[in-house]
């Protein structure tokens, strides 16, 4: 009888002591997503991938903070006006995505971020790179609709995609704007599985779509 308390009273102990690192590791990572939400201030999205880069490596184990951190890479390469360092920046997101993709295979949000990274490479040298990386966003977004067709950051980058592709290659704001509206539409009904799920994006869609008007 003894022995039996004893049991109980170690995994409840270990219930208790996991339930805790579980709570701080969400706490954290809130904190390091709240600054990567504040894409304008570049300072703070600096601030956020570092926090996601220690969290990566204290938790191997969970894909977020590595997706995170791809996605905080990718807003910090837009920011920046050297192509090298744009460059860069893109090679550390792609292994954090890659990582990221071992822990959490066959997932919607994966499939779209490396369309954001695509687009983000692409913008470096759009003249030169638009068919490789066009490509690559025009697969990754075809995946993440057959994985999830309701994914609403799979229809904000294609809406992106034709609003910043001149009229005379079939692109224009005019034509993009149903997509924004579609894209809004899905985030309106879009609910992240957890306070730390991937959520961005409906800022976007707004403004863009503002701007087609």
């Amino acid at each position: 009888m003894k022995r039996i308390i004893l049991t109980i009273s170690f995994l409840s102990l270990i219930f208790v002591q996991s339930f805790a690192q579980k709570a701080e590791y969400v706490s954290a990572m809130e904190t390091a997503i709240g600054l990567l939400s504040e894409f304008e201030n570049t300072e703070n999205t600096r601030q956020g991938v570092s926090q996601l880069e220690r969290i990566a490596t204290a938790e191997p184990n969970e894909w977020l903070p590595g997706y995170w951190a791809a996605y905080g890479l990718a807003n910090l390469s837009f920011a920046e006006p050297e192509a090298d360092k744009k460059d860069l920046l893109l090679d550390k997101a792609d292994k954090f995505l890659a990582h990221a993709e071992k822990l959490q295979p066959g997932s919607d949000e994966i499939e779209v971020l490396k369309a954001y990274i695509a687009n983000a490479r692409m913008a470096v040298a759009p003249q030169d790179r638009w068919q490789k990386y066009g490509t690559t966003v025009s697969m990754s977004l075809q995946n993440a609709n057959k994985i999830n067709p309701e994914n609403p950051r799979a229809k904000l980058l294609e809406a992106q995609g034709i609003y910043f592709t001149p009229e005379a290659y079939g692109g224009g704001k005019k034509k993009s704007a149903p997509l924004f509206e579609e894209a809004l539409k899905r985030f309106a009904k879009f609910k992240p599985s957890s306070a730390i799920a991937p959520n961005w994006g409906e800022r976007d869609a707004r403004w863009l779509l503002s701007q087609t008007n």
